[in-house]
């Protein structure tokens, strides 16, 4: 199985007359949790599913132990674990007691050879459903659904997803906006609304 990615536009500073430059993000990964990693261990050796949880629980449990005493934990073939510390503003190394002192973070090193693995095994395939929007700001959105409406009476959501390449969580927003504007009204319910046109705006008189 190939990992997903879509690509991304990498923020530009304020003030900056550089090129735009993108950037590659996995998406549409699921989260493998315990119970299915010990489904699939189970079936390739002959642990019963209870040892591999026991082994799990009591790895954790060591794991919190070491950290607990400021070590750092190596495990082959999967990588480093480690403690980053969250500091108080005022912190001084004047004093000996620094009770805001706390625990920010477990920090994660993978090892090399767990990187090689990944290296030999991946394969990349470009995501064809977008999971983030296109960038398009109100004056376009608005050319757009002048087009639209130019050929259909009404909107849903969805075609006002695949109107202008929005994620259904821009589109609501932008729905929401142009509603609140005046530009657009819903005719039929909250759960399930229907879009048109109020007079005045995308060629409706």
């Amino acid at each position: 199985m190939a990992i997903k990615y879509d690509i991304y536009a990498s923020p530009i500073p304020s003030g900056s007359a550089r090129d735009p430059h993108y950037h590659a993000r996995v998406v549409g990964s699921d989260t493998v949790d315990m119970q299915e990693l010990i489904h699939r261990i189970h079936r390739r050796c002959t642990l019963t599913k209870g040892d591999l949880k026991a082994a799990f629980m009591e790895l954790s449990e060591e794991i919190v132990n070491c950290l607990c005493a400021g070590d750092t934990i190596h495990i082959d073939e999967i990588g480093y674990f480690s403690l980053s510390l969250s500091t108080p503003s005022d912190l001084s190394p004047k004093n000996n007691r620094h009770p805001g002192i706390g625990i920010k973070s477990v920090n994660f090193r993978p090892d090399i050879l767990l990187k090689k693995k990944l290296e030999d095994r991946a394969e990349f395939e470009c995501a064809t459903h977008k999971s983030h929007s296109a960038p398009l700001d109100i004056y376009e959105i608005d050319a757009l659904l002048n087009d639209y409406f130019y050929e259909h009476p009404t909107l849903t959501r969805v075609q006002f997803e695949r109107l202008c390449g929005f994620t259904t969580s821009t589109a609501q927003r932008h729905l929401r906006r142009l509603v609140q504007e005046g530009r657009i009204q819903n005719i039929h319910t909250s759960q399930h609304p229907l879009y048109e046109p109020v007079k005045g705006f995308y060629g409706k008189e």
